[in-house]
């Protein structure tokens, strides 16, 4: 499947959720995705009714293999998509 192609499966309202991870000593847990060249967080796309939450749950069992249970929300952001054409 390509991008184009997982894109377009992707709801109109795209949204995403990822997890801040830290062990003891403070130290974060990055990805890098195979998809892209920047690292982040763990986490991905929030499938259509999905709460953000459940889909971190999901996301880090799927790609890592690790049981998560987040906590309360540290932040969040918006970008307005411009689609020409």
């Amino acid at each position: 499947m390509t991008n184009d192609d997982f894109t377009a499966t992707l709801p109109r309202k795209r949204v995403g959720a990822g997890v801040l991870l830290s062990d003891d000593g403070g130290r974060v847990l990055l990805v890098e995705p195979a998809y892209k060249d920047d690292w982040e967080i763990p986490g991905g796309a929030v499938e259509a009714d999905e709460s953000p939450c459940a889909a971190v749950v999901r996301e880090v069992q799927e790609e890592l293999g690790l049981p998560v249970l987040p906590g309360r929300l540290l932040v969040t952001d918006w970008v307005a998509w411009i689609v020409n054409g």
